[in-house]
């Protein structure tokens, strides 16, 4: 139980560093929101199986314990999506905000006419201008990429990290002499864990793909 509780505990922590970087505007890439998005399942995950462990504590202090910790983690995570989902929405808010400007700047003056109204975009200027949006679109797609990558190593270091517990929880399971019940919920969530992973991991490596073949 210590050990899904101390995996538990660093999914928070590093869940408000990530909420924290999004907010001070360090990293605001979609990449971001949504490596924030899948950790959050994540830690709603552990501490659900840190709640179900806790009911079936035979120590009363420790079971009052573990249940406390599990109303402190279930607090932890509605203020974090909380905060997220401000967040956000000032972003957006602000973006609206400076693409609203920008149309205004651009809309022309009535009362003054150009000079030459109807004078062509030089060559130089065209080609200037699709040397810069080729260029922002590669440096998007990269980020995306990398994004998708870090997305994919944080899944395996995830299924790593339930299996090591997953072990742990079936050796103190035979140590105790907990019941086959026992056991088999801990297995048959793990295997459940284990389809979810490997789901997310084809969604990332489509999307990976997808990404490099039409856009690349």
């Amino acid at each position: 139980m210590n050990s899904l509780y101390n995996h538990a505990l660093k999914q928070s922590n590093a869940l408000q560093r990530d909420i924290n970087k999004f907010a001070s505007g360090q990293d605001a890439s979609v990449g971001l929101q949504g490596q924030i998005s899948v950790s959050f399942s994540s830690f709603q995950r552990s501490i659900d199986d840190y709640e179900n462990i806790a009911k079936r504590e035979m120590v009363a202090v420790k079971k009052e314990t573990a249940l406390t910790r599990v109303t402190k983690f279930r607090h932890d995570l509605r203020e974090m999506k909380t905060q997220f989902e401000t967040i956000k929405r000032q972003q957006e808010n602000q973006q609206n905000e400076q693409n609203r400007d920008s149309l205004l700047a651009r809309r022309p003056n009535k009362t003054s006419a150009p000079e030459y109204p109807y004078q062509p975009m030089s060559r130089l200027e065209a080609a200037t201008r699709d040397t810069s949006f080729n260029d922002s679109t590669e440096s998007q797609l990269d980020d995306f990429i990398t994004q998708a990558h870090t997305i994919l190593e944080n899944l395996t270091d995830q299924h790593s990290i339930l299996k090591k517990t997953q072990k742990k929880l079936l050796d103190a399971a035979n140590t105790l002499g907990l019941s086959q019940n026992v056991i088999r919920y801990i297995e048959r969530r793990t295997s459940q864990d284990k389809w979810i992973f490997f789901g997310g991991v084809v969604i990332t490596v489509l999307l990976m793909w997808a990404i490099a073949h039409y856009f690349g």
